[in-house]
């Protein structure tokens, strides 16, 4: 009875919000002061949730998001700007400052499992005009989200999208495997993780097949003369993308990576082989996004 109750009241509010938009504003400026309380928040994240729902469902999730103070217009109905735009709560925090001191104007970055592009409308934001932004999204759904994302922020300009993966080689068609969380688009992947796969997150029954590309092999086709930074967040495909730009790692082409791995992956290992040193920046479960800084640069 008592969770019935607690389900019809945030019910309510979140479609009072939602018939009511003057109440948006107010609501999210609530949101800031008790997104992270017990009790009141709770509550709060609830009816966010829920009015998330009535956006997605309506075709209308975006919205105006200050992302490390660089304005981008972002669905904020996805994991990563919903508890920014609800709650004030960042999205991996140490990450984007990261950026921010790796991308000046002008810079070039690599989005390698860009999802629906959080990090690489920042990073457009960030470099600028004269900047480039390449970023590599394999799920067509999310890709499409990508894509609307670039329109909506103007970065047409600066940011090429690639539909297909990256591993250790080149292929026409190789098995991906689609997240199943609708919550949760950022679970796809090239080498499922057993755990995600008991849990439903994703499942042998849906996969579809895309193209794989190599970043030695993609590089070779750009007019390179360095990369500032690559963001490599695959899903546990990690040590294969990695595999996969040996050359460029050998050459001193890349001077830094952000990796989502473990501290003993065989990703991470590789990178310090070539000759990159390590900072953790922020953790989430038992994955960690790693920054690898090439030594002597």
């Amino acid at each position: 009875m008592i969770r019935q109750t607690y389900r019809l009241a945030a019910d309510t509010c979140a479609e009072l919000v939602w018939r009511l938009p003057s109440c948006e504003r107010p609501f999210v400026a609530f949101g800031a002061r008790v997104w992270g309380t017990r009790g009141v928040g709770r509550f709060y994240r609830s009816v966010a949730a829920r009015l998330a729902d009535r956006m997605r469902e309506a075709g209308s999730p975006y919205r105006s998001v200050a992302v490390h103070h660089e304005r981008l217009v972002l669905d904020v109905t996805e994991f990563t700007a919903g508890p920014l735009y609800f709650g004030g709560a960042a999205y991996e925090p140490r990450t984007a400052e990261c950026m921010r001191m790796l991308l000046p104007p002008g810079a070039t970055f690599v989005d390698i499992g860009a999802n629906h592009g959080y990090f690489t409308m920042f990073a457009a934001s960030l470099v600028g005009p004269e900047g480039r932004v390449f970023a590599f999204e394999p799920n067509p759904a999310v890709f499409a989200q990508l894509q609307t994302h670039v329109a909506l922020n103007g970065f047409g300009s600066r940011v090429s999208t690639l539909p297909w993966a990256l591993a250790d080689r080149p292929h026409p068609s190789e098995r991906l495997y689609v997240s199943q969380l609708r919550s949760n688009t950022g679970l796809s992947s090239l080498t499922p993780n057993a755990d995600t796969l008991s849990a439903g997150g994703l499942s042998e029954a849906a996969t579809i097949t895309v193209r794989v590309d190599a970043f030695d092999h993609w590089a070779a086709t750009q007019d390179l003369r360095k990369v500032d930074l690559v963001k490599i967040d695959v899903e546990g495909a990690e040590a294969r993308v990695i595999a996969g730009m040996g050359s460029s790692l050998d050459r001193g082409l890349i001077r830094a990576v952000v990796c989502e791995t473990t501290w003993d992956s065989e990703a991470h290992t590789t990178l310090v082989r070539a000759g990159y040193s390590p900072t953790p920046l922020d953790l989430t479960g038992d994955l960690v996004n790693v920054l690898y800084t090439k030594d002597g640069q």
